[in-house]
């Protein structure tokens, strides 16, 4: 949606610089999103009908340790 209103500015007001500023804030979104991931935030893709009890490694279904509340 920020590519197309980029795009859509420099093709309708002829901004320039709409286009780079939409990416710009595409990476700062992009590199959020990697960051909650890689401290665990991540939502847990895996439905509720997929989900089973805890196996002998300690985790569920969608990978989710012990107290983890991603998946609940």
């Amino acid at each position: 949606m920020i590519a197309l209103v980029g795009l859509i500015l420099n093709a309708t007001l002829g901004w320039s610089w709409a286009d780079p500023i939409a990416a710009l804030v595409i990476a700062v979104i992009a590199v959020k999103e990697g960051r909650d991931t890689w401290q665990g935030r991540g939502c847990c893709a895996a439905p509720r009908a997929m989900q089973v009890s805890a196996s002998a490694g300690g985790e569920d279904a969608c990978g989710c340790g012990p107290g983890c509340a991603c998946c609940n």
